[in-house]
């Protein structure tokens, strides 16, 4: 009997090993391919595949391509993305690897306000991804914003978690960080400045990007190098099919941008194109002084593609951007950015794929002073050399990994002056230049084990080394590093070690879905930043220059944690979420009073060392489809800094925490479209922020026998409250999707109410009295027109 049970066991156990074994052994495909604009022929980036029975998906690279690895069988996949008709394919998976073509029609009814959709119509909830934003381009023209230029960057402060100092304030602050503290990033290669006019437009022409990505958080591993964020930006890769004009004039700029195939075969495509502006008639129609500045600007964009095979591409880019602003019998500024990109696009196989990129970006500030018998050249400049390579291998749908590696060369130049005119009485003085080295490498796993649960891990290794010629000063120790209290000056010779940092980057996103229609999310990021923006705020436009990590100065850290709840209503056509973090970060850079930043050779005696910390609730509630859309985005967030020390000289604020220049608690942004017939569509923006902190006098003292303003406490008061309202009338040309010749009326009237909002309050002795005076960047209505084309 015993001898019967055990051959019932063995035989059971065989069976089961069996068809285990037939189960693993089942021969797995791929699927395949590559999605295009049905239109234009240009790759669509971030197209969602999925089949919803099979439960299998994926989404399309930035070239466009796909690839799943699924069970023989049956098939339905939908393939839809922002701004698209959806597009259904059934296939029969039975003996071999399949490859798709699919092309997407435009939708024109989907052209959305401000909607960062990025994936598949419950992205939101599904996306295993969280604090990301997604601009869909082809709705930026609704957006009513200042002299009616399309700006990428003031479309991004609407959401929830970012915000800009000011109107007029270069850049963008995301969660209370700094603008240094945002990797910009544009065709692979870093973006020193981002605006245009000395912080009133942004630099980049929206009519050559043909994607926009901002991370606030759950920073990919393949990417550092900054504390707050990661802005990701590509250049259109051209027509195929046909050569297309697309241009516009408005009250400040013109534009032009031409692309199309160069070849007959349509494997070369190209795309160059520019904006130019002419501010200084805007200028003109101010009253005295203001109507004598004078100012100009352009950028360029171009772009050559070459396909080799369907697996296969090279691009090149290139982008420049020019600025001259002058203050009559006073100061001219001069700002030049230049980029250069060259990447190669592979798919070896199916499962495995890789891009191997090199960028160079540089970037150079000029100042001009043109008083008499004091003119001379200021100048700062900095360059940054780039080389990746990036691997991306899908075995299963299940899993997805990406790892590689890049080296990265720093040569700036902190500050530069030099007498322009026989008469100056300017002195020539030159600091000396800082080289760094850096190298990283990273891998990450996205796993979903079951559709309801994904994780996406990795972690990322950086090296950065300071290296020589230079010079570096020592201080006595147990006292406030000084002028004074050098001891010793070090010097090192060409590619000597001056300071050497490393360390490990952990990152961690996790997704649960609680519901079909909601899902619980989790991030945790490290990130380190080595290059530090020194800014000199007292300064009639700001004037920064940028320092590398040194010996004193270590390489700023930040730990954030974020917690999110997303919930989608109505089939997906409301989008809500909810998301809550705390973020710490180490070693910020931080001026003693009244340190001199510009052409200070101890540069180092004058900075501080601090602490911080943000945190914060972003609530965000959207409706993505019908005649009426918009977004209700408020932010309540907290930025403080310390600076602890056991020297109250150098006390900021008596070591205690006090808000930082970015803190600004309460803002609340409501934007809407409502598309009325015949192609308008009437659109409106509604602003609210808190006061930014600013340092009031809260005494006087003598000195020399004058009566001087004194300022003891950092940050311990606020400018008044900002807000604005903005609406615009657009009309668009187009009667079907598919239309080739069109064009379009945009026009927009910026802070209808002409409410003056402060940018900053600053005091002056009359007399015998302190008087305020307020500084409004635009205190008054801001009527614009402009005329947009197609050809």
């Amino acid at each position: 009997m015993t001898y019967r049970i055990r051959i019932k066991y063995w035989l059971l156990f065989v069976s089961c090993w069996f068809l285990c074994g037939s189960a693993h052994a089942q021969t797995r495909f791929h699927i395949y391919g590559q999605v295009m604009d049905g239109v234009t022929n240009k790759p669509l980036a971030n197209v969602s595949v999925y089949d919803k029975k099979q439960g299998a998906g994926t989404t399309t690279d930035s070239t466009g391509a796909f690839s799943m690895q699924v069970l023989p069988g049956p098939y339905n996949l939908t393939f839809s993305a922002v701004g698209y008709y959806t597009r259904s394919r059934f296939l029969e998976i039975e003996r071999g690897n399949i490859r798709m073509e699919v092309a997407l029609n435009p939708d024109t009814r989907q052209l959305d306000e401000v909607n960062v959709k990025g994936r598949t119509p419950d992205a939101n909830v599904s996306a295993t991804q969280m604090s990301v934003v997604r601009l869909d381009m082809k709705n930026l023209r609704n957006i009513p914003v200042v002299f009616g230029e399309v700006d990428i960057l003031k479309a991004l402060t609407l959401q929830p978690g970012v915000s800009t100092v000011g109107e007029g304030a270069g850049g963008f602050n995301v969660r209370g960080g700094r603008t240094d503290q945002n990797l910009v990033l544009l065709d692979g290669a870093p973006l020193f400045n981002t605006s245009h006019l000395l912080g009133l437009l942004s630099n980049l022409n929206a009519d050559a990007i043909q994607d926009v990505t901002l991370y606030k958080g759950g920073i990919p591993a393949a990417y550092g190098g900054r504390l707050s964020s990661l802005l990701i930006m590509n250049t259109k890769p051209g027509e195929t099919d046909r050569i297309r004009v697309d241009g516009g004039m408005g009250l400040l700029t013109s534009r032009l941008m031409v692309q199309g195939p160069v070849t007959k075969n349509k494997k070369l495509t190209f795309l160059a194109g520019g904006r130019i502006a002419y501010p200084s008639f805007i200028l003109g129609l101010f009253p005295e002084p203001t109507n004598k500045d004078r100012a100009f600007f352009y950028d360029l964009n171009g772009r050559l593609t070459y396909r080799l095979n369907a697996d296969s591409q090279v691009s090149a880019t290139v982008y420049r951007s020019y600025d001259t602003f002058k203050f009559p019998q006073d100061t001219l500024y001069t700002t030049q950015s230049t980029l250069l990109t060259a990447r190669w696009s592979q798919r070896l196989n199916p499962q495995l794929s890789f891009n191997l990129t090199a960028t160079q970006s540089d970037y150079r500030f000029f100042l001009d002073g043109l008083t008499a018998a004091n003119t001379y050249r200021y100048r700062s400049t900095i360059r940054q050399r780039d080389a990746r390579l990036d691997w991306l291998y899908s075995p299963k749908p299940t899993h997805r990994l990406e790892f590689g590696g890049s080296m990265t060369g720093y040569s700036l130049l902190p500050g530069s002056i030099v007498p322009t005119g026989d008469f100056s009485n300017i002195n020539s003085l030159t600091l000396p230049t800082e080289q760094a080295r850096e190298w990283a490498g990273y891998i990450s796993e996205e796993w979903t084990p079951v559709r309801v649960l994904s994780v996406q891990v990795g972690v990322r290794y950086a090296q950065f080394t300071n290296v020589g010629p230079g010079v570096a000063y020592q201080y006595a120790e147990g006292q406030p590093r000084t002028r004074e209290s050098i001891t010793d000056t070090l010097r090192y010779n060409s590619g000597q070690a001056v300071a050497q940092y490393g360390g490990w980057e952990p990152r961690l996103t996790i997704r649960a879905n609680l519901t079909p229609n909601s899902s619980l999310k989790v991030s945790y990021n490290r990130t380190r930043q080595f290059l530090h923006l020194i800014s000199n705020t007292t300064a009639i436009s700001p004037v920064d220059f940028w320092k590398v990590s040194d010996a004193l100065v270590p390489p700023q850290v930040a730990d954030q944690l974020a917690v999110g709840y997303f919930r989608n209503f109505n089939d997906n056509m409301y989008e809500t979420s909810i998301e809550v973090y705390h973020k710490t970060l180490e070693n910020l850079v931080e001026y003693r009073n009244g340190a001199t930043l510009l052409l200070n050779p101890t540069l180092d005696a004058d900075l501080l060392r601090a602490q911080g910390k943000a945190y914060g609730v972003e609530v965000s509630v959207q409706k993505t489809r019908g005649l009426l859309t918009g977004l209700i985005a408020y932010t309540y967030s907290r930025t403080l800094a310390r600076v602890s020390s056991p020297y109250p000289s150098v006390q900021i604020n008596g070591g205690e925490w006090y808000p930082s220049t970015f803190d600004r608690p309460h803002n609340l942004t409501i934007a809407t479209q409502w598309k009325w017939s015949r192609g308008w569509t009437f659109g409106t923006n509604f602003i609210y922020t808190s006061g930014r902190p600013t340092t009031y006098p809260d005494g006087t003292y003598r000195l020399n026998g004058a009566k001087v303003l004194d300022y003891s406490q950092r940050n311990a008061d606020r400018i008044p409250d900002y807000h604005r309202l903005d609406v615009s009338f657009t009309k668009d040309g187009r009667r079907t999707p598919g239309q080739r010749h069109y064009s379009n009326w945009s026009i927009s009237f910026y802070n209808v109410y002409a409410h003056k909002n402060p940018y900053s309050i600053y005091f002056q002795r009359v007399n015998t009295t302190t008087k305020s005076y307020q500084l409004s960047v635009f205190g008054t209505i801001i009527p614009s027109i402009s005329w947009n084309f197609t050809y």
